[in-house]
């Protein structure tokens, strides 16, 4: 017969005079507790008044909220109920119990103050050497809002609900109208709670559509309706994602260094591009570190010719990609793949054929581009015309515009060898942070609402995840992305 220990759910222990005796002197949380005590707290204790009861120090609630965004503790009640069952937030509250609406009230008060902050844990990791700018990477990813996508109403879908209401409305009143003056009261008397309740939504949907209204013009994109209202979080957008199809979400952005992953530049905004937002992630790297990277590295959703001007502007080295990673071949007609000759100011198509300069068009927007325009008569004969042709006069037309140099130059910068060796680098540096954003610290979609305050809590798992890269960096090892640069230094000195 099988021997068994014996074990009761009754037997007791002698608990330790501390918490801490429990922690080891490596563990996360001790850490945590180090780095807030080192950072400059004015901006919140000014805010204090010297009358009343005593309030729980800001360094303490803080402790808690950084520790729970980096292990996975998002809202203020599980944060509360960690306090009672997790011996690390039991040690950092000092015996304290905060009630989660204490919690959640801090958080929402001094969501303007963490950028701050984030900045201070920024400068003690570069005056660890754990950060250098040599390299950083950009990249964004699309997090789900507080909000659920069936919330959400277009323009279209509007205007046919008002007009619905409106006339239910207009028959629910003359039928309370008729009914009045049957029974000799007062008109109106009987009105049912149901018109009262249409003419509620019928506000709430007329504010919407005002709102809708006031926004800038919404970016051209496959999906249409993109250009919708959400009752729940207006400044939420519908989103296309790889993996979890359409969803309400936001498009944070970073910006990490390649040193030890440490997150050195963020920006929130609630478009789904990738391409408008590049140039203010640049911009705050150099308002958080003092200084721009010597290079910079971003995938094919950031390339435009205003991204590369702006990091060329910046001193910065950049390395955009040119095509999608996910279509490595493409359109073998795309304007891509005709070679462009400045000698002679013609274009030579994948079939060999020429194309010259036919006409220019003025464009009456003055922000945009002059365009010229490129055509071949041997279009007409070519075996490849209903391939490469799309216009109703069988001729190809490309055009060229001032940004097109630029473009064609940063093509050919990242398709060079060295330019390979370079931008390969670019998964290594910046997506292993969203993965472990996702995957170790759980955070899958925000907490709060509104664009402010979804920013305020962005800038926090930033934060979160910079203190967990402290704690990890206290045993230096060689990177992966240096262990790869070293291994191309390598091929080119034998080469």
């Amino acid at each position: 017969m099988a021997k068994f220990k014996s074990y009761s759910t009754e037997q007791g222990e002698l608990f330790p005079m501390y918490l801490s005796d429990w922690i080891p002197e490596d563990h996360l949380v001790r850490l945590v507790s180090d780095i807030v005590d080192q950072l400059d707290l004015t901006v919140m204790t000014n805010r204090y008044s010297h009358r009343g009861e005593e309030a729980y120090h800001p360094a303490m609630l803080l402790k808690l909220w950084f520790y729970g965004y980096a292990t996975g503790v998002f809202t203020s009640r599980t944060l509360r109920q960690a306090m009672d069952e997790n011996i690390p937030f039991r040690w950092l509250c000092g015996g304290h119990r905060p009630d989660f609406r204490t919690l959640s009230d801090f958080r929402k008060d001094h969501l303007e103050s963490l950028p701050g902050l984030f900045k201070q844990v920024v400068h003690i990791a570069i005056q660890l050497g754990y950060v250098s700018l040599g390299h950083v990477s950009i990249d964004g990813s699309k997090l789900k809002a507080h909000a659920s996508k069936h919330k959400s109403m277009s323009r279209d879908r509007m205007n046919q609900e008002i007009e619905r209401l409106e006339k239910e409305i207009r028959e629910a009143l003359e039928q309370a109208g008729q009914i009045d003056d049957q029974e000799n009261e007062e008109p109106l008397s009987l009105l049912p709670e149901s018109v009262t309740n249409r003419q509620s939504r019928l506000e709430k949907i007329r504010e919407a559509l005002r709102q809708l209204e006031t926004r800038k013009p919404v970016e051209e994109s496959k999906t249409p309706d993109k250009d919708q209202f959400n009752f729940t979080d207006p400044d939420s957008q519908i989103m296309d994602t790889k993996t979890q199809g359409v969803i309400q979400g936001y498009n944070p952005q970073i910006a990490v260094d390649a040193d030890q992953g440490f997150i050195v530049g963020l920006q929130m905004n609630p478009s789904s591009s990738d391409q408008h937002q590049f140039q203010p992630v640049l911009g705050s790297i150099r308002n958080i570190t003092g200084k721009v990277p010597e290079k910079v590295s971003a995938d094919a959703g950031y390339f435009s010719a205003d991204n590369i001007q702006a990091a060329t502007k910046a001193e910065t080295d950049a390395y955009i990609a040119a095509t999608r990673e996910n279509k490595p071949h493409g359109n073998p007609y795309d304007k891509t793949n005709f070679t462009y000759i400045p000698e002679t100011d013609t274009y030579v198509c994948p079939a060999g054929q020429t194309l010259i300069h036919k006409y220019t068009y003025y464009e009456k927007d003055p922000q945009k581009a002059t365009q010229w325009v490129y055509m071949s008569d041997a279009c007409l004969t070519c075996p490849f015309q209903k391939d490469c042709v799309k216009s109703g006069s069988g001729k190809r037309r490309v055009k060229r515009n001032e940004g097109d140099p630029i473009r064609e130059a940063m093509r050919t910068k990242v398709q060079s060898d060295a330019g390979k060796d370079i931008y390969r680098l670019r998964k290594a540096i910046v997506e292993p942070a969203w993965g472990q954003m996702k995957e170790c610290q759980g955070f899958r979609q925000f907490h709060l609402r509104g664009e402010d305050k979804v920013e305020g809590e962005f800038v926090l798992l930033a934060l979160s995840y910079n203190l967990r890269k402290l704690h990890s960096a206290k045993y230096p090892k060689p990177s992966t992305v240096y262990k790869r640069e070293r291994s191309a230094q390598k091929r080119k000195k034998a080469a």
